[in-house]
């Protein structure tokens, strides 16, 4: 009895975190904020049918994701979103006079969705689960030239040692998607190469070995680019 117990409650909390997914959608998955933009939006839409949800955001450090970032607030930082409705959160940077305006800034915008108890389920025990949504917050300053696809040409992906070697001498962060060497896939770099970074792979690599990159552009899509030869 226990065991059908606990198995029905397991069921109960696996439909309810899918209702909750449902529910709350974030209208992208990255924010571009122009440094010479007063702010940044971003949409906030409830599918659901009847239930509204507490939602509270906040940007933090892309290297320390658990701490807020004093660069950013976001406005509303908590509010009500009703069913079937929609709200646009302001970023606005604060602090921009401490970032980089040589280079791009990495953050992280959270959003936490806080389901409702409604009147029939205060009488009852169900499981409620508050989902955590984070998005990267790239800070493009207003002084900077040149583009992600011109940076992600200018890689330059070397044979260190025996070892794979990539160093980004732009100013523009580049999210790796796949990358793969002769065709086998790399799991050893970092989802991130930063501006000015040089990341080395434990990954064997000689001369003339074909590197394809797919990684993530403005607008969340994925690029794959042409076959690169290591040097």
């Amino acid at each position: 009895m226990r065991l059908k117990v606990a198995a029905l409650s397991a069921l109960a909390a696996c439909l309810w975190l899918s209702q909750v997914q449902a529910g709350v959608n974030v209208g992208t998955t990255r924010v571009i904020y122009e440094g010479k933009e007063k702010e940044a939006n971003l949409s906030m839409a409830n599918t659901d049918d009847d239930s509204p949800y507490l939602i509270q955001s906040w940007v933090s450090p892309y290297d320390k994701r658990d701490t807020s970032a004093d660069e950013f607030i976001i406005t509303p930082p908590l509010f009500r979103l009703d069913a079937k409705s929609q709200n646009i959160l302001r970023i606005i940077a604060t602090n921009a006079q401490n970032l980089p305006k040589d280079k791009e800034s990495l953050f992280f915008v959270n959003v936490k969705a806080i389901p409702a108890v409604s009147e029939k389920q205060k009488n009852q025990n169900v499981l409620q689960i508050a989902l955590k949504t984070t998005i990267k917050l790239f800070y493009r300053p207003a002084e900077l030239k040149g583009s992600l696809k011109e940076t992600v040409q200018n890689l330059e992906w070397r044979v260190d040692g025996g070892k794979l070697s990539v160093h980004n001498p732009s100013a523009f962060n580049v999210v790796v998607s796949e990358l793969l060497v002769n065709n086998i896939s790399n799991k050893d770099l970092p989802e991130v190469i930063k501006p000015g970074a040089t990341l080395k792979s434990a990954q064997a690599l000689k001369s003339g070995d074909a590197i394809v990159l797919s990684y993530i552009n403005e607008y969340g899509s994925t690029v794959k680019t042409d076959p690169i030869s290591a040097h």
